[in-house]
């Protein structure tokens, strides 16, 4: 039987009292993949971020949204980030709201390694360009020189993909990698 990693029950989120997302429940099982479908503006993005703890501060959660035990929902700031990133990551769909349009996505990707794996700087720099190879960026170490808007849509995606997978997610099995 296979590990529940994520189980969002009755999840709801409202602004002033008007629901945006009414009560929403799913399981995402481990080696599972689940998508999420609707029209425009029916709740998708706003469920995910929820999810991570970056939904809007005018909207009120209720619910439950279990991971590793614990209820995110009741989590303070320093918690989230602690499970952001560590625990769970988000793939925006298009890169450039979650990329520094004044740093170097080489610096980006090094962030998350010594945020959460308490790197130096010249550490994290060399697993920076790890990831970005194991993303299938071609010559990652000019790459990592370059800003976002000096990469195509495609790199800035798989730059944002390794930043999720730079802290544990699944750094230690390249093997599953190889299909990105």
């Amino acid at each position: 039987m296979q590990k529940t990693i994520l189980d969002v029950r009755r999840l709801r989120v409202a602004f002033r009292g008007y629901p945006a997302v009414n009560d929403i429940s799913y399981q995402i099982k481990q080696g599972e993949i689940l998508g999420i479908v609707g029209e425009s503006g029916c709740g998708k993005s706003l469920t995910a971020l929820t999810t991570m703890g970056l939904q809007p501060n005018v909207m009120q959660a209720s619910g439950e949204v279990i991971f590793d035990g614990k209820n995110l929902l009741e989590n303070t700031e320093k918690q989230w980030q602690k499970v952001r990133g560590e625990g769970i990551a988000m793939i925006f769909q298009e890169p450039m709201t979650a990329l520094n349009p004044v740093t170097t996505v080489g610096e980006q990707v090094a962030e998350m390694f010594e945020l959460h794996q308490g790197c130096n700087k010249k550490e994290a720099a060399e697993k920076a360009i790890e990831m970005l190879n194991v993303v299938h960026i071609p010559d990652p170490v000019r790459r990592a020189k370059a800003y976002p808007h000096e990469l195509s849509g495609g790199m800035r995606q798989r730059v944002v993909i390794a930043m999720a997978l730079a802290c544990k997610l699944l750094l230690s099995s390249q093997m599953n990698l190889q299909r990105l």
